[in-house]
């Protein structure tokens, strides 16, 4: 009974000295820089609309900073289609006419076969006239449909609530098919492309859930996302190109606004962060000490204040981040 009383209590004493000991140890973390980086404001789209057929302009609708509504931007003159159209018009009626009477005369004819009064011949007669006219008529309605296609495709378009950024017509200007007419963008979001490296790249990913940018001069902080990455390599740059969208927290959405991105990157010197109280000084030499015992003389860059506490940053071709050291007087 004695013996398994000092066995429990053997083990009890061997696991809080575990216990002890892995709270006496410390991780090393990476030292950080934050890198800024700058770029400018621009639409999320951009288009150049072109005249797709030739044509003198007869009405333009927006000026440059004009919002786009459900209105054409211009339109070019239509009185010829609108001519054809009319005349189109006019056949259609006059085949409707005939169509009504020779369904009529088919029915005529009909009854009087019936009597024995008229031949089979002319019955066949009267139905290949109606036949032609209904031919005739429908293909007068798809004649009117072309018409009206063309019709439309002599406005020029713009995509609702963008907004006019260059203005290539005038009332009375003479457009060949295919010159262009506006520039348009979409600014109810902004655009800022940026290029960074692949260890600057990263950085954004580990803090996408979060990312925000600083707009000095308006002044403020707002969120923005990642829209998309280009997967292309930039052997000039060597440079990973994206673009970042911000839709919130800008007035006015425009282009040409200066967005600042910073970004904490480890310090390329392969600097460490750990607890000041890990760092031992000896005769101005400083020393972090391994779980095993084993002695580490690190060079001191710093301190650098956390939520944790005081750290201090070192460096040393022996240690890296993740790297696990004992608290100073922990032997």
């Amino acid at each position: 009974m004695k013996k398994r009383i000092f066995s429990v209590s053997f083990l009890l004493f061997f696991c809080s000295l575990a216990v002890s000991a892995a709270d006496s140890l410390v991780t090393a973390k990476p030292a950080m820089q934050q890198e800024t980086h700058s770029g400018f404001t621009r639409a999320r789209t951009r288009l150049v609309l072109s005249a797709e057929t030739a044509g003198r302009v007869s009405q333009v609708n927006a000026d440059v900073g004009d919002v786009t509504g459900e209105a054409a931007f211009a339109c070019l003159d239509q009185t010829f289609i609108d001519l054809e159209l009319s005349t189109n018009r006019a056949e259609r009626d006059t085949l409707v006419v005939d169509r009504a009477y020779f369904r009529k005369e088919v029915e005529r004819i009909r009854q009087l076969v019936k009597q024995n009064s008229s031949s089979e011949s002319q019955l066949d007669t009267a139905r290949r006239n109606l036949d032609k006219t209904k031919i005739q008529l429908d293909s007068l309605r798809i004649a009117a449909d072309i018409l009206k296609e063309r019709k439309k495709r002599h406005c020029v378009q713009a995509p609702t609530g963008w907004q006019v950024i260059h203005r290539h017509v005038e009332p009375g200007q003479w457009v060949n098919t295919g010159e262009p007419v506006v520039e348009v963008g979409d600014y109810r979001s902004l655009l800022v492309p940026f290029a960074l490296s692949m260890q600057e790249y990263q950085s954004l990913l580990q803090g996408e859930d979060a990312l925000t940018v600083y707009l000095p001069d308006q002044q403020r902080e707002v969120p923005a996302n990642l829209l998309r990455t280009s997967p292309a390599f930039d052997e000039a740059s060597r440079k990973i190109h994206l673009d970042l969208e911000i839709a919130e927290g800008v007035a006015p959405l425009r282009g040409g606004l200066r967005v600042e991105l910073g970004l904490d990157i480890p310090l390329r010197t392969g600097a460490v962060l750990v607890p000041e109280t890990a760092l031992e000084q000896r005769y101005e030499q400083y020393w972090l000490t391994r779980p095993d015992g084993e002695e580490v003389r690190v060079v001191y860059l710093g301190t650098n204040d956390g939520p944790e506490g005081e750290w201090v940053s070192v460096v040393s071709p022996a240690i890296k981040p993740g790297d696990q050291f004992r608290l100073s007087g922990e032997k």
